[in-house]
């Protein structure tokens, strides 16, 4: 389980839920965007290798968007499947959860909250990202799935500076990891057409999130998207956004 906060108990943004089940790895964000999820497939008796794909669930979908919530995708009825991008032998980076530093703003504090950051369970771990980030900084946690043992990306700086979450495995012989990462959005920004722009001073501010398959000419990864920006322009939007997910 990983949230945001500002250092209090309010979560901002989705928390997120990381599984480990059978042959299979499951990401997927609680709370209002609860209808999108990532999977990750191991070798099991149906095929060989391993299958990356991020499906959204249409009824709770449609459910959701009855209850007056904002609901716009471009994923297909069964699914998208994507390689990842391959990072060192038999090791992929399937997923980027990003976190934007406006989520914590004054300004805007009242419209990221969902709820308040999860009690775990004894069989549950997980991370409260509690620092107060610098302006237009951004809070990743990026996902890579490996076999056999655990790949860490940067193995000396996630120790040094306790940024690791996991690892988990599962029945196949897979591995996922976590690390968390601040980083500056001037050096490594968002991608060109996922992020909506924030609130003009006489807009209201509304949380959401967005996701899209980012491609590095290589491989592909899935990015999820926590930002800030406006009532009005979520309403005006409608389906111009392909890859909206939930907000």
């Amino acid at each position: 389980m990983v949230a945001l906060t500002a250092g209090d108990l309010p979560a901002l943004g989705n928390i997120w839920r990381i599984t480990a089940k059978k042959t299979d790895f499951y990401l997927d964000p609680l709370g209002l965007a609860a209808a999108a999820h990532l999977s990750v497939h191991g070798p099991n008796e149906r095929f060989d290798g391993h299958r990356f794909h991020i499906k959204v669930d249409r009824q709770l979908a449609a459910t959701t968007k009855e209850r007056g919530r904002f609901v716009e995708h471009g994923v297909p009825r069964k699914g998208l499947a994507f390689d990842g991008q391959q990072v060192a032998d038999r090791a992929f980076s399937v997923a980027r959860i990003r976190w934007t530093w406006d989520l914590q703003r004054p300004r805007f504090r009242a419209a990221p909250v969902s709820g308040q950051a999860p009690e775990l369970a004894d069989h549950q771990s997980g991370a409260r990202l509690s620092e107060v980030l610098p302006p237009n900084d951004a809070w990743d946690i990026d996902l890579v799935v490996s076999y056999d043992q655990p790949y860490w990306p940067n193995p000396y700086g996630s120790l040094r500076d306790n940024a690791r979450l996991g690892p988990l495995s599962n029945d196949a012989g897979l591995w996922l990891t976590a690390t968390s990462y601040h980083r500056s959005q001037q050096r490594y920004p968002t991608p060109e057409g996922l992020s909506p722009r924030l609130p003009r001073p006489d807009e209201e501010p509304n949380r959401i999130m967005c996701g899209g398959l980012v491609s590095d000419g290589v491989g592909d990864m899935y990015w999820f998207l926590e930002i800030i920006t406006s009532r009005e322009l979520i309403e005006a939007s409608g389906a111009k956004q392909e890859d909206l997910l939930a907000g």
